[in-house]
């Protein structure tokens, strides 16, 4: 029988390709060549007797077949990672591995500090440390991949909040930048907000979600982008060189400047809170619940704004 022959190995090569849909970053995201991914594939569509993906132009999508498959097979994953998480509770109790998903377009600089200071007191114990967008953020917490995230609330993704608990980091802005030689002031309402020569986030990440929304309310078409970029210093950099307008967190903002930008609030205000996001029972684990702990009283010691601001100084 087929299930007889699932491996966990190819179980999660499957799983990660049909959430990708792209042999290529598939790959690069466990490791391996593209044509090990491929054969691994091959085997799997030849144990169970169909094809698990079709190809449209250069576009994979999952087969009747493969969505089957992809439901089993989350199901196993999840209880295969839960049966880790309930068997290292009482054989491990403070050791493992730590799986935390950041936002990419948040700012990281005190959660990597924080990681440092954790692993120099808990050398028993490994993290991964995940820049993703909100897709996989939430692709991950749903999969049981990650076991922390750290996202902007609110999000409409959300669906099954019974299942997750959010503890709030830090209030956030969402601010505009601006070419330095534009007079636009410190407030810029959403009609006066110029629509022309933007960089942004590619379409599925959050903070373009966000500005689609804002400008959607104020029955305002989305500006014009002429470039996407993944990570704040990259449309930071870009913006300054060419004099394009953009939105950033102003986590961010207060960590980075250049004299050739300003930066605005916009009107009505854009509001983000930075957030712990994870799955109810996660807190259980003691290395979870530890980690969290000596995170608390990390802040507890100085603020998240003002490590923020003592950057590398902390």
């Amino acid at each position: 029988m087929a299930n007889e022959q699932l491996t966990p190995k190819s179980l999660r090569y499957f799983i990660q390709l049909s959430q990708t849909l792209n042999y290529t970053q598939t790959a690069q995201n466990l490791g391996i060549s593209q044509p090990a991914l491929t054969q691994q594939i091959k085997k799997l569509e030849k144990q169970f007797g169909a094809p698990l993906f079709y190809s449209v132009g250069k576009k994979i999508y999952l087969s009747e077949a493969g969505n089957a498959l992809q439901t089993a097979a989350t199901q196993i994953n999840d209880i295969l990672n839960n049966a880790a998480d309930q068997i290292q509770q009482f054989t491990q109790p403070q050791r493992g591995h730590i799986a935390l998903g950041i936002l990419s377009s948040a700012e990281t600089s005190v959660f990597e500090r924080f990681v440092a200071t954790y692993l120099g007191q808990h050398d028993d114990v490994t993290i991964d440390l995940s820049l993703l967008n909100r897709r996989e953020i939430w692709e991950r917490l749903e999969n049981n991949q990650i076991d922390l995230a750290v996202m902007y609330l609110p999000d409409e993704n959300i669906k099954n909040w019974h299942l997750y608990r959010s503890e709030t980091i830090t209030a956030d802005e969402l601010r505009l930048i601006y070419p330095t030689d534009q007079d636009l002031g410190d407030e810029v309402a959403v009609q006066d907000v110029p629509q022309r020569r933007w960089v942004s986030y590619p379409r599925e990440f959050y903070i373009n979600s966000r500005l689609t929304e804002l400008f959607r309310n104020e029955l305002i078409d989305s500006p014009d982008v002429v470039v996407t970029m993944m990570m704040p210093d990259q449309i930071f950099r870009i913006a300054a060189r060419r004099g394009y307008y953009s939105a950033l967190p102003e986590s961010f903002l207060s960590m980075h400047h250049d004299p050739r930008l300003k930066t605005a609030s916009f009107s009505p205000r854009q509001v983000l809170d930075l957030s712990f996001v994870y799955r109810r029972e996660k807190i259980a684990i003691p290395r979870i619940h530890t980690f969290m702990q000596e995170w608390h009283r990390y802040l507890q010691e100085r603020d998240y704004q003002s490590r923020l601001q003592l950057g590398d100084a902390d």
